[in-house]
């Protein structure tokens, strides 16, 4: 995989970070906005991968309540409206042709 100067400053940024460890990484709001309380290396390599693969986020945790979705591309129709938060994984494993009741017996 091929990684833009636009991506590596903050990779290069995020990896310095959890090498810190837990203790001695900053607990100020920024980094808990850009990090969600998570290891820092790892969400910013998922942020990367997530953006190759077309996929956005807006949280860093689960929702009781239904969201709001939408998509571009093959299947666009399937994700307009507010769905179930299960719902978009079930919906993206549909569109894949993956059977999700055999990956939820799996795990």
């Amino acid at each position: 995989m091929v990684l833009t100067d636009y991506q590596k400053v903050p990779l290069q940024d995020a990896f310095k970070k959890a090498m810190l460890g837990d203790k001695e990484r900053a607990a100020d709001d920024t980094t808990y906005l850009l990090y969600g309380g998570y290891n820092p290396l790892t969400v910013q390599i998922t942020h990367i991968l997530n953006n190759k693969a077309g996929l956005a986020w807006t949280s860093y945790s689960h929702t009781a309540v239904p969201i709001g979705t939408s998509a571009m591309g093959g299947g666009e129709d399937s994700f307009n409206g507010y769905y179930e938060n299960t719902d978009g994984a079930k919906k993206i494993m549909e569109f894949m042709g993956v059977d999700y009741t055999l990956q939820m017996a799996q795990n």
